[in-house]
C-alpha cells in the first residue's frame, strides 16, 4: 500500500442500523455505512485478489464492493427442516418439520492454484449441509446436492454451536477441514474435526464434502469432546485449531486448547493438543488470530473468564498472546512424549521416530493430548467481554484491535515485552452488540460493514497534541511541522526528524541548560543552549537564532549544542523601572497544592490562593483576577478501613485536600457515620491528612465521612463506613494434638472487621495439623486390608509385623515399603475396651501404630463369589450410568418410549450378565484342577539349542544364517573360507572388535536392524570363546555407559540402539537355556497351556483376533454372541460358532496333544468330514457355495451354519484338492467376517432417525462384557504367580550369569558415583526382565514347539506388561486409559512381583561376591556344550558383507590407532580381502 493511502477501518456489527450509505471523504470525516435491510449477520470474508467482501447472515448473502457498495445478494433461507431429521425432508416423513432460519456457519473461498474459483456456503439447516456459490452473482449456485448421505453434513445444525473451517491442498486436491461442536439433536456420530473433499471423487464414489476414506479425529464420547471452536487456521504446513473445552481428565474445569495437524496427513496421525493459560484465571477462548510480533508468528487470543465451572464467560477477560514457535514446542513436546521413554508404546518406537515421522504414521500413537499447558500472561484486561480480535503491523510494530460486548473498538499498541497499552477506543455504535473483525492489508472489518479510520494523524495541531494522543500509527514530523504516518514524513529516516510517542527518545523539541540564564544589558557575550531532539540537517541547511523581534543571527552548532551571540546593549528596549535592586525569593507554588496549605504559609511571604482558570499558589502581586479570603470546602478522597467494631477503638485514616490549616480547624469537626471521631494531633498533616480514634456506637449503622474546617462548608466521603458486629459460628478442626500446631479454621461473619486485607471475610485459616479424632475404615467381607505408609520395610520384615484388630489378628500378607497387607478374620471381631467397633493395630517392634476403629458391611454373607460380586457392580454401575444419560439427553415424548424400551432390554441385560458371572466362576475352579493334571502328562515340548538361538537372535526372520550352508563354487571355497578364518582370528583381537564396532555404529547408514543383526552374527561367530565375547561385552558397555551418565543413567539399556545391547540380550538368552529348561520351562508352559485352554472355551473371531475369553482388553469380544458347545465321539469339546479350520485346529490338539506342533499336520492339508450314517457324507469347509453374502458382506462358514448337532461324527480326512484361498474374496469386492463385522458400523437403513440413536446405545452397551476380564485373569492368577515365582524365587540361588552381571552394575555404579539405589535397579530391570524374561513370555514360541495364536498373543502381552510393570520402582497410576487392564493386573498381580524382584535384586547384592571364577567356569562350560550347533562360518561371512560396505572406514579407523598400526590391523584386514574376493589392495 503507499505510505500515503489513507488506513481505514472497516465495521461490521451483528445487528445492522438502518442508515444511507455515506461516500469517502476527507480523512475527517464521518464512518461510511451501509443498509443490507436489518439481516443479522454471521461472518464476513474479504477476497484478498479482489478487494470484495462476502457477508454470510440469517437467511441471505452478500457481496460488496471494496467500498462497500452492493453488488449481488442471494437467500439461503428459511427452509421447511428439523434437526430431528435427516434430509431430504418429507413433511409427511418428519411431522415435526417447520419453516427454518439458515444460520450462515461457514464462509470460505475455493482457491485453486491460488485463484479463487467458487464460494463456499454452509448453514444451519438440513443438518449443515454446504454449496458453492459464485463469486460473481452469490445468487447463482454452482454445486449443491438434493439428496445428501449423513457423510456430507458438515456444519452444526444449532445456530448457538460452533462451526470453523479451512481450505487446503493436499496432493493438488482441495480439501477442506471442518471444526465443529457436538450437537444433541441429529446425528451424533460425526466426529469434532473432519477433513472434507471439495469435488467429488470418482474412483472413490465419494460427493463432494464427504468425509468418506478420510481422516477424522476419532475420541471417545463426542459429547464429552464438546469443542466450542473459535478459530481455525493454516500456517506452514499445519492447520491450527483453538478451541475450549472441559477437561475430561482432570478437574474437568473448561480449558482453552490447541490442536494441530499437518496438512498433508489424510489419515489424523498428526493430531496433537496442548492447554493454553492465560494468567488470571482467564480460560475461555473468545476469538483468535494468528498475527506477527517483532518479525514472529504469534497467536493472539482473546479469553473470558468462566463463570464458576461453566463455558458461560463473565465480563471479565483479557488478551493473551503465544509464540507459534513456543507453541509448536510444546505440541512437539507431546508427541515426543508419547514417541519416547512415557508412552505405552515405548519399546517398539524408535528414538528419533519423531524426525522420521513428523506427522505420524500407523505405528505411531495418536490423537495425542497434552496435560502440561502453555503458559502466558495477559498482555491486555478489560471489561466488559472482548468478543473480537484482529493485529496490524506498523512500521514493525504490532497493533491489536479489539472489540467488545458493547460495540467498542479498542487500540492496543503491544510491547517488545509482551505489555499491551491501550490508546484509543472508538464507539463504533453504542446500540449494537459482540463486535467481530477480520483484518485486510490496511482495513478492518467489525460486523456492521461500517469504514472507520484506523489513524487520523491530521487532527493533531502540535507536536505535544501528537505524541500525547500515543497513537502507534503516528509521529510528529519535525521540519514539516505536522503529525503524519512514519512512511509519509519524507525525511523519517534520520535521526529527530519523525518523533513517535513510544521511542525512547519521546518528546518534543526543547530549549535546556540556556548558559548564562542571567546577563546584565550592559554586556555582549557568547548565549549557549542545548537542544533535545535536535535534527540532524544537510550541507546546505543551517539554524539562526532571534531574541525577541530583533533581527535573526546564524547560529553555531555543535552536536546538539547551539551557540549565539547576544544582542548588543544599544540594540536592546529599556528595562522596567526598580529592577535594579537586589531581591529575596520565594516560590509560593512548591508544597502548596491546595488552598489550606497556602494560607498557612507565613504572612510575610505575600502568598495568596488566586482563583483564576488555573487556581494556585501565587506571590499576592501576581495575581490578577482576584484572592480568595475562605478556602473551599473540604474534599475527603480516601477513607481507610472501611469497617469497624461496635466498641471502636480502631483508628481511622483519612485522606482529601483542604482538611484544614491546623489542627485546631479539625479537632472537633470529624463524624464517621453520625459518630464522633476524634483526631490526634501528632498525626495530622495540614490539609491533607487526618488519623482519628473511633468511638463506640450501639447500633450497627453505616454512613459517610464528614470533615467540617471551622465555619465553612461540610466535606463528606463518597465512600460509607460501616459499624459491624462480628459473628463467630465454628471451629475447624474441634480437637488437636496437645503438641499444638493445628490449622485452626474460624468460620463466622464480618471477621475481617477493622481490618485492612482482602480475605474471606467468612473465614480465618491458622497453622494445619492432624485431627485428633481418628478415621473411621470400613471394611467388607472377603477383603484384604490395604494400609499405606513410608518406609515400611527400612528395618522390618514381613515375619516382624504384628497386626491386630480387637481382640484377634489380622494376617499380614505382604510388606513392601509403601504398603501393608493384612487379611482380617472373616467375622468382626470383638473390642478390646468398652466400645462398639474393634480397633485395627500395627505392631513394628517397639513402634505403635493406632489406626482407629474398623467396621465390618452389615450385609449378610453373600453366596455370590466376589468376582461376581463385582461383575453385577459393574453391570449395575453401567446400566444406573447409561439410564441417567438417556434421562437427561431425551425430554420429548417419542424419546420417553424409546428409553422405556432400552430399559427393559438393559434390565434383561444385568439379569444375563449376573447369571453369567455366577456360572462361569462356579466353574472355574473343577477346569483348573483337570488343566494342572493335563498339562503334566505328555511332556513339554522343548525346542533344540539350535532352533532356540536361531529364534532368539534372528526373531521373525526366515532363513536366518543358523539354518544356511555356505554357498560357495567349488574352486573358491577353499581360499575363502582361509580367509574367514582370518577373519576369525581378527575378531579375536579385542583392539580390531571394539574398533569395528565403533567404526560401524559411527556410519549413519548403518540402521537399527543393522546393529541387531551384526550383534548376533558376532554372538554366533565367538560362541566357542564365551568367556572372551563377555569380556568385550563388559568393555562396550563401560563405554554404553560412560555416554549415559553424562546425560541420563535411568535411560540405560531401555532399548536395543546400540551392538553391544543386543549381545547384552544373546548373551542373557545362552546363560539362561539351562534355567529356562530346568526350572522356569514348566510353568511358564502351563500358563501358555491355560491361555490357550481358556481362550478356546469361548469364541474367537477368526478375522480380528478378538475373544470372549481374554486379559486384553483391545482383543475383547464384547459382542453377546450366541454359542453353545459341541462334543464330537473322540470327544473332542468345540463350539457351533468355531470355523470349520477352528474345528480342525481343536480336533488336531486333542490327538497331538503334548506332541511338537512341527510334527502335526497342518490343518490346511486336511478336510473335515460330517458322518451320519453309512452313506451319509458332507465336506465341511469354511467357504464354499452355501456361504451366506449380504451387500459386500461374506461371512466364515461355521458348524451353525451347517446345523452340527452335538455328538455328531465328523473324521479328519487328506485333502483331495486345494480349496480356493479366502483372501481371494477381498479382491473381488467382498469383506470376510465371522463372529462380529471388523471396524464396521451397521449399514444405515432409509429410515434412519432412530437407527443412530440406537447405534450409539449399542456402542455403551458392551462395556458390560468386561466382567470377562476379571473372569478370565481369576482363573489364570495361579498359573501367572507361578512363572513369576519361578523367575525370581529365593528358594534357589539365582542363575550364575544373573550374580555376575548384577555384580557388574553394582561395581560400575560405584565407579561412576552413582549412589541413586532407583537408578541400579532400573538397569538391573532393563538387563534381566525387560531384555529376557519379557521376551520369553510374550513369545513362549521362542522355547516351545508351539504356536502362538493372535488371540493368545493379547493375554501374553498383558502377562509381560504385568511383569515389567511390577518390576520397576515408580508408582503405577491408574488412569481412564488403562482402567480395564489395571483392574487385571491389580495388587494381587503386581504386588507379588513387585515383592519378589526388590528381594531377589537385594539378595544378589548381600550375597558374597566372587562369583567371577564360577562365572568363567560356566562360560568355558556352555562354549564347548553349544559351540557345534552354530554355523560360525555363514556368520563371518555375513560379517564381512558389512566388513565390505564400510571397508575404507574400517581401515581409516584401524590405521588412525596407534596400537592397531604396531598389530598391523589395516594390514590384516586387507588379507582378509584379498582372500575372501579377490579385493585388489596396496599389500
Amino acid at each position: 500500500m503507499p505510505a500515503a493511502a489513507p488506513l481505514l477501518l472497516l465495521l461490521a456489527i451483528l445487528w445492522w442500523p438502518l442508515v444511507l450509505p455515506l461516500a469517502p471523504g476527507h480523512l475527517q470525516s464521518p464512518p461510511t455505512f451501509i443498509t443490507l435491510n436489518g439481516s443479522r449477520l454471521n461472518h464476513l470474508l474479504l477476497d484478498t485478489h479482489s478487494g470484495h467482501v462476502y457477508v454470510g447472515a440469517v437467511n441471505v448473502l452478500y457481496h460488496l464492493s471494496p467500498d462497500l457498495q452492493l453488488l449481488s445478494w442471494g437467500k439461503t433461507g428459511p427452509k421447511l427442516d428439523s434437526p430431528d431429521c435427516l434430509p431430504p425432508i418429507d413433511p409427511t416423513d418428519c411431522t415435526q418439520a417447520e419453516t427454518t432460519d439458515n444460520t450462515n456457519k461457514l464462509l470460505l473461498l475455493e482457491e485453486v492454484k491460488e485463484k479463487p474459483v467458487s464460494l463456499i456456503v454452509c448453514g444451519t439447516v438440513l443438518q449443515g449441509i454446504c454449496e458453492k456459490r459464485s463469486l460473481e452473482n452469490v445468487s447463482q449456485v454452482l454445486y449443491k446436492t438434493d439428496n445428501p448421505v449423513d457423510t456430507q453434513y458438515v456444519a452444526a445444525n444449532d445456530p448457538r454451536v460452533s462451526t470453523v473451517g479451512v481450505v487446503v491442498e493436499q496432493k493438488d486436491v482441495m480439501l477442506m477441514l471442518v471444526g465443529r461442536g457436538y450437537t444433541s439433536k441429529g446425528p451424533g456420530g460425526i466426529p469434532p474435526i473432519t477433513m472434507r473433499r471439495l469435488t467429488p471423487v470418482a474412483r472413490h464414489s465419494a460427493p463432494a464434502f464427504s468425509h468418506e476414506e478420510l481422516g477424522k479425529l476419532v475420541v471417545g464420547s463426542y459429547s464429552e469432546y464438546n469443542n466450542h471452536f473459535v478459530k481455525a487456521f493454516p500456517h506452514n504446513h499445519y492447520v491450527y485449531f483453538v478451541f475450549s473445552r472441559r477437561d475430561v481428565w482432570g478437574k474437568r474445569e473448561y480449558r482453552t486448547y490447541v490442536s494441530r495437524l499437518c496438512a498433508g496427513d489424510p489419515n489424523f496421525y498428526s493430531y496433537v493438543e496442548v492447554p493454553l493459560s492465560c494468567g488470571g484465571g482467564y480460560n475461555l477462548a473468545q476469538a483468535a488470530v494468528l498475527g506477527y510480533h517483532r518479525d514472529q508468528p504469534t497467536l493472539f487470543v482473546a479469553m473470558a473468564m468462566g463463570q464458576a465451572s461453566t463455558p458461560t464467560p463473565t465480563d471479565r477477560s483479557a488478551l493473551c498472546v503465544y509464540k507459534v514457535e513456543e507453541l509448536d514446542k510444546a505440541l512437539h513436546g507431546a508427541q515426543l512424549l508419547c514417541y519416547t521413554q512415557e508412552g505405552k508404546d515405548a519399546d517398539n518406537m524408535e528414538k528419533d521416530s519423531l524426525i522420521k515421522y513428523p506427522c505420524g504414521g500407523e505405528h505411531t500413537p495418536s490423537p495425542i493430548a497434552s496435560a502440561i499447558a502453555l503458559e502466558a500472561t495477559p498482555t491486555f484486561t478489560w471489561n466488559p467481554l472482548i468478543t473480537a480480535v484482529t493485529t496490524a503491523t506498523e512500521v514493525g510494530h504490532t497493533i491489536v484491535l479489539l472489540g467488545d460486548k458493547n460495540g467498542r473498538l479498542h487500540k492496543v499498541f503491544l510491547h517488545a515485552n509482551g505489555t499491551g497499552t491501550k490508546y484509543d477506543t472508538v464507539e463504533v455504535d453504542a446500540e449494537i452488540s459482540n463486535v467481530r473483525m477480520v483484518l485486510r492489508a490496511s482495513d478492518l472489518c467489525v460486523f456492521q460493514v461500517t469504514k472507520l479510520h484506523i489513524a487520523q494523524c491530521e487532527k493533531h495541531l502540535d507536536c505535544h497534541s501528537c505524541l500525547s494522543n500515543r497513537d502507534p500509527y503516528c509521529g510528529w514530523c519535525l521540519l514539516e511541522g505536522r503529525c503524519k504516518r512514519k512512511m509519509d514524513c519524507t525525511r523519517h529516516a534520520q535521526p529527530h526528524h519523525w518523533i513517535w510517542s513510544y521511542s525512547r527518545e519521546r518528546q518534543c523539541v526543547s530549549i535546556e541548560s540556556l548558559q548564562p540564564s542571567i546577563l546584565s544589558r550592559e554586556e555582549q557575550t557568547q548565549v549557549s543552549f542545548t537542544v533535545l531532539q535536535l535534527p540532524v540537517l544537510s550541507k546546505d541547511e543551517s539554524l539562526s537564532c532571534a531574541f525577541g523581534s530583533l533581527a535573526a543571527q546564524p547560529a553555531v552548532v555543535m552536536e546538539n549544542r547551539i551557540t549565539c551571540q547576544s544582542p548588543a546593549p544599544e540594540q536592546l528596549p529599556p528595562s522596567p523601572p526598580g529592577n535594579g535592586e537586589p531581591l529575596q525569593l520565594y516560590d509560593c507554588s512548591v508544597g502548596q497544592s491546595d488552598c489550606s496549605q497556602c494560607r498557612a504559609v507565613a504572612a510575610n511571604y505575600g502568598c495568596v490562593w488566586c482563583a483564576d482558570e488555573t487556581p494556585g499558589c501565587v506571590y499576592n502581586q501576581s495575581c490578577t483576577s482576584g484572592t480568595t479570603d475562605t478556602c473551599p470546602a473540604p474534599v475527603v478522597t480516601e477513607v481507610e478501613p472501611l469497617t469497624g467494631p461496635l466498641e471502636g477503638g480502631i483508628l481511622l485514616t483519612i485522606q482529601g485536600s483542604n482538611l484544614g490549616q491546623s489542627f485546631q480547624d479539625i479537632q472537633a469537626g470529624v463524624t464517621v457515620a453520625g459518630v464522633t471521631c476524634t483526631p490526634l494531633p501528632e498525626a495530622y498533616r495540614i490539609s491533607t491528612s487526618i488519623v482519628c480514634e473511633l468511638q463506640a456506637c450501639a447500633n450497627v449503622i453505616a454512613g459517610p465521612v464528614v470533615v467540617t474546617v471551622g465555619g465553612s462548608e461540610k466535606g463528606e466521603s463518597q465512600q460509607t463506613f460501616s459499624y459491624q458486629n462480628p459473628q463467630l459460628s465454628r471451629i475447624v478442626p474441634e480437637k488437636g494434638p496437645l503438641a499444638g500446631g493445628t490449622m485452626l479454621t474460624v468460620h463466622g461473619s464480618q471477621l475481617l472487621t477493622g481490618q485492612r486485607t482482602e480475605q474471606r471475610s467468612d473465614q480465618i485459616t491458622g497453622l494445619q495439623a492432624f485431627l485428633g479424632s481418628k478415621p473411621l475404615v470400613w471394611l467388607l467381607r472377603m477383603c484384604v486390608l490395604c494400609l499405606k505408609g513410608k518406609g515400611l520395610t527400612l528395618a522390618m520384615r514381613k515375619e516382624e509385623v504384628v497386626a491386630r484388630l480387637g481382640d484377634k489378628e489380622c494376617d499380614v500378607k505382604t510388606l513392601d515399603n509403601t504398603h501393608l497387607y493384612c487379611e482380617p478374620p472373616e467375622e468382626q471381631p470383638l473390642a478390646l475396651d468398652d466400645s462398639d467397633l474393634p480397633t485395627l493395630k500395627v505392631l513394628m517392634g517397639s513402634l505403635a501404630f493406632d489406626l482407629g476403629p474398623v467396621e465390618y458391611d452389615n450385609d449378610s454373607h453373600s453366596s455370590v463369589p466376589l468376582a461376581a460380586q463385582i461383575g453385577l457392580a459393574a453391570g449395575a454401575a453401567v446400566v444406573v450410568l447409561i439410564v441417567l444419560v438417556i434421562i437427561l439427553m431425551r425430554k420429548s415424548k417419542q424419546a420417553l418410549r424409546d428409553y422405556k424400551k432400552v430399559l427393559v432390554q438393559l434390565e434383561t441385560l444385568e439379569i444375563n450378565v449376573g447369571d453369567q458371572c455366577r456360572k462361569e466362576f462356579t466353574d472355574l475352579m473343577t477346569e483348573m484342577m483337570d488343566l494342572s493334571s493335563d498339562v503334566g502328562g505328555p511332556g513339554i515340548p522343548f525346542l533344540d539349542y539350535r532352533t532356540y538361538a536361531e529364534r532368539v537372535f534372528f526373531p521373525g526372520q526366515k532363513g536366518a544364517p543358523l539354518s544356511q550352508n555356505l554357498d560357495l563354487p567349488d574352486s573358491r571355497r577353499q581360499t575363502v573360507e582361509q580367509g574367514l578364518g582370518q577373519l576369525n582370528n581378527l575378531l579375536n583381537n579385542r583392539l580390531f572388535l571394539i574398533r569395528f564396532i565403533h567404526t560401524l555404529e559411527a556410519q549413519q547408514s548403518f540402521s537399527q536392524r543393522d546393529r541387531g543383526y551384526v550383534a548376533s552374527l558376532l554372538t554366533m561367530a565367538l560362541h566357542d570363546k564365551l568367556e572372551y565375547f563377555t569380556d568385550v561385552m563388559k568393555t562396550l558397555l563401560g563405554d554404553l555407559m560412560e555416554q549415559y551418565v553424562a546425560k541420563n543413567p535411568k535411560l540405560m539399556l531401555r532399548r536395543t540402539e546400540t551392538v553391544v545391547e543386543k549381545m547384552l540380550t544373546n548373551w542373557m538368552s545362552i546363560c539362561l537355556y539351562s534355567f529356562l529348561k530346568e526350572v522356569a520351562g514348566e510353568p511358564l508352559y502351563k500358563l501358555y497351556r491355560a491361555i490357550k485352554y481358556q481362550v478356546d472355551k469361548g469364541p474367537v473371531d477368526v478375522v480380528t483376533g478378538k475373544a470372549k475369553r481374554t486379559l486384553n482388553d483391545s482383543h475383547l469380544l464384547r459382542e453377546d454372541i450366541d454359542y453353545c458347545s459341541v462334543v464330537q465321539p473322540c470327544p473332542v469339546k468345540v463350539l457351533d460358532s468355531d470355523t470349520i479350520t477352528q474345528v480342525k485346529d481343536k480336533i488336531l490338539d486333542q490327538i497331538y496333544k503334548g506332541a511338537p506342533y512341527s510334527q502335526r499336520p497342518a490343518a490346511d492339508s486336511l478336510d473335515l468330514e460330517w458322518r451320519s450314517g453309512q452313506a451319509g457324507h458332507l465336506t465341511l469347509s469354511d467357504d464354499d457355495v452355501t456361504a451366506i453374502v449380504q451387500g459386500r458382506w461374506k461371512r466364515i462358514n461355521t458348524l451353525q451354519h451347517y446345523k452340527v448337532p452335538d455328538g455328531a461324527t465328523v473324521a479328519l480326512i487328506p485333502r483331495s484338492q486345494k480349496t480356493p484361498m479366502l483372501e481371494g474374496e477381498e479382491e473381488e469386492g467382498l469383506r470376510l467376517w465371522h463372529l462380529v463385522k471388523p471396524s464396521e458400523d451397521p449399514e444405515i437403513p432409509k429410515h434412519r432417525k432412530s437407527s443412530m440413536r440406537e447405534r450409539e446405545r449399542a456402542k455403551a452397551i458392551p462395556e458390560i462384557y468386561l466382567t470377562r476380564l476379571l473372569s478370565m485373569k481369576g482363573t489364570l492368577q495361579k498359573f501367572v504367580d507361578d512363572v513369576f515365582v519361578a523367575i525370581l524365587s529365593r528358594k534357589r540361588p539365582p542363575p550364575i550369569a544373573v550374580r555376575f552381571f548384577f555384580d557388574f552394575l553394582d561395581d560400575m555404579a560405584e565407579k561412576h558415583g552413582i549412589d541413586d539405589p532407583e537408578t541400579v535397579h532400573i538397569w538391573k530391570t532393563n538387563s534381566l526382565p525387560l531384555r529376557f524374561w519379557v521376551n520369553i513370555l510374550k513369545n513362549p514360541q521362542f522355547v516351545f514347539d508351539v504356536q502362538v495364536t493372535d488371540s493368545v498373543d493379547a493375554v501374553l502381552s498383558v502377562i509381560a506388561q504385568t511383569f515389567i510393570d511390577s518390576c520397576t520402582t515408580s508408582e503405577h497410576k491408574v488412569g481412564r486409559v488403562s482402567t480395564a487392564i489395571n483392574l487385571l493386573t491389580s495388587l494381587a498381580m503386581t504386588s507379588l512381583c513387585f515383592f519378589l524382584s526388590c528381594r531377589y535384586y537385594s539378595d544378589i547384592h548381600n550375597a558374597v561376591s566372587g562369583c567371577y571364577q564360577e562365572m568363567n567356569s560356566t562360560l568355558t562350560e556352555l562354549s564347548g556344550s553349544f559351540a557345534s550347533e552354530m554355523n560360525s562360518l555363514v556368520a563371518l561371512h555375513e560379517l564381512y558383507k558389512y566388513i565390505n560396505k564400510y571397508y575404507d572406514q574400517i581401515i581409516m579407523s584401524l590405521e588412525e590407532d596407534a596400537a592397531g598400526q604396531k598389530m598391523q590391523l589395516a594390514y590384516r584386514l586387507q588379507q582378509v580381502a584379498a582372500l575372501v574376493e579377490n579385493k585388489v589392495t596396496d599389500l
